[in-house]
């Protein structure tokens, strides 16, 4: 009996797997599920930073290398009942044409989808592989995605071939989003009781860097250099994070932090903001650090993948989005991506997260025509 689209995504979801916590549970499950499928099984286990134990899977149907992959993810932001919750968060639940959840849009039920669509071919119909990947910690920066890119042999396989990022997009081809980048500024002060007047408060020292930096969010959100019209919004925000890390008022603040992010568009120099900001946290005896840097993933609207995904999803043009996927980590070796899934990324994220029905039941019908076409077909 082939496994239903429903019944899998309610399975999902019932699995706890914040990104702060193990996915290891949902990720075995869908490791025994792809074997099942007759797929090839390989499991990629890490310990995060607070030594929590992750694991990505990556499933191989067929043989050869290049073909189709299918990519997602099975952790998911925080949820608490007390935010709001008509139930638990990760109980899955049907009213009407909808199934509640944590992660049933972002996005297991897309997983789902992929691995439904899957379940339908086996190995001996396909001429080229299909690949389903379902990795840990994308809502932390795509850590998962960035082992899997590092260690799967599979992945090296597959990376030659199309890749499918099954984020929800209410069935729509994405072609483009933003990338990342994230830096530190710190500033460094004198521990001493405030009332000795003899410490020195490393906000002080941060505050004239930070009305520099004001000014420079401003030319961001304005300049055409920085500006990117294929894109809703066309700019991409300066975003400030400050910490100082202090546990008393009486006590002269030793540290502040400023933790910046920016949202890289394709066509878009970053170069010379890296340089401003560099040169403003000397200009202050503060210290600098780029932490990260992801490129933007971009398929021109006029490639042969963004046609066929097209005319698979029975649409007409694509799109940007200004969020960013597990691409920013993948791009770097597979160069042919497009976002297709089902379920609305307005959800993600959302107290009583919802996927439609008839959502999940038309992505692994999407889904199943891209598999015949490129897989079994072998056709561009």
């Amino acid at each position: 009996m082939k496994p239903d689209v429903i019944d899998i995504t309610r399975k999902l979801v019932n699995y706890r797997s914040p990104s702060l916590e193990s996915n290891v549970p949902v990720t075995e499950y869908c490791g025994d599920l792809m074997r099942s499928l007759g797929f090839t099984v390989e499991l990629l286990s890490y310990t995060d930073k607070n030594g929590v134990e992750k694991l990505n899977v990556v499933g191989k149907l067929g043989d050869g290398v290049g073909g189709l992959s299918l990519l997602s993810h099975n952790d998911t932001v925080p949820a608490e009942k007390s935010e709001g919750w008509v139930g638990d968060p990760f109980k899955a639940r049907i009213s009407g044409d909808k199934l509640y959840g944590r992660g049933s849009a972002d996005m297991k039920g897309p997983l789902a989808a992929s691995i439904c669509a899957a379940a339908r071919f086996r190995s001996s119909d396909l001429k080229s592989p299909l690949y389903v990947i379902a990795t840990a910690d994308e809502e932390l920066h795509g850590i998962g995605a960035l082992e899997v890119t590092k260690k799967s042999k599979l992945f090296a396989e597959a990376a030659s071939g199309y890749g499918v990022i099954c984020e929800p997009t209410r069935l729509r081809v994405v072609h483009a989003h933003k990338g990342s980048m994230h830096m530190r500024v710190t500033s460094r002060g004198k521990s001493a009781h405030t009332s000795s007047l003899k410490g020195v408060n490393a906000n002080m020292k941060m505050i004239p860097f930070l009305s520099q930096m004001k000014k420079l969010n401003e030319q961001v959100l304005t300049a055409k250099r920085f500006r990117n019209d294929q894109f809703k919004p066309p700019h991409s925000e300066l975003s400030l994070s400050i910490n100082d890390h202090l546990v008393a008022m009486n006590v002269y603040p030793v540290e502040s932090e400023c933790r910046m992010t920016y949202r890289i568009m394709p066509d878009v120099d970053v170069e010379g903001l890296i340089k401003r900001v560099r040169e403003c946290a000397r200009e202050h005896g503060l210290k600098f650090e780029l932490l990260s840097r992801h490129t933007p993933v971009f398929t021109s609207p006029d490639s042969q993948l963004v046609t066929t995904a097209l005319k698979l999803s029975g649409t007409r043009t694509s799109r940007t989005v200004a969020y960013g996927t597990d691409g920013i980590r993948y791009i770097e070796k597979m160069k042919q991506m497009v976002v297709l899934g089902p379920g609305d990324i307005a959800q993600g994220h959302t107290v009583d997260e919802w996927i439609e029905l008839d959502q999940l039941r038309k992505g692994a019908d999407v889904y199943s025509r891209f598999i015949d076409h490129v897989c079994v077909k072998q056709l561009p």
